[in-house]
């Protein structure tokens, strides 16, 4: 059994991952407000009811995502896999490995034995 890997779309990572993109839609809606509110001045035309909803979103999707960062961040790291299968993965480990040291040896010494006969050979 392969050890996984926590990877972007597991539990805390997912949520960190949304509250930025949420903190993004909303930085864009309120560039787009600042924009409206810029155009109402500079053209003198009336934008105001733009400038406010984009604004509103702007808020709305920054507070969003200001809240699920904040309860991400709150919430300790949590593995996967529990203590009891960690140390049963780790001691499955432990024998592959004895037994590949046990092999090696093996053939070492085998080939210690070819290379003694054939020093006894020549």
């Amino acid at each position: 059994m392969m050890a996984q890997r926590p990877g972007l779309w597991d539990g805390r990572r997912r949520a960190v991952t949304l509250g930025m993109i949420s903190n993004i839609i909303g930085a864009a809606a309120a560039a787009g407000a600042a924009v409206t509110a810029w155009l109402s001045t500079h053209w003198q035309t009336d934008l105001t009811q733009w400038t406010l909803v984009l604004a509103g979103i702007g808020g709305v999707f920054v507070i969003k995502g200001t809240i699920i960062l904040g309860i991400a961040e709150s919430r300790p790291y949590m593995p996967r896999e529990s203590d009891a299968d960690m140390q049963h993965s780790l001691r499955a480990f432990e024998g592959r490995l004895n037994s590949r040291q046990k092999a090696m040896v093996e053939r070492l010494d085998k080939l210690e034995a070819e290379i003694t006969n054939i020093r006894v050979g020549s």
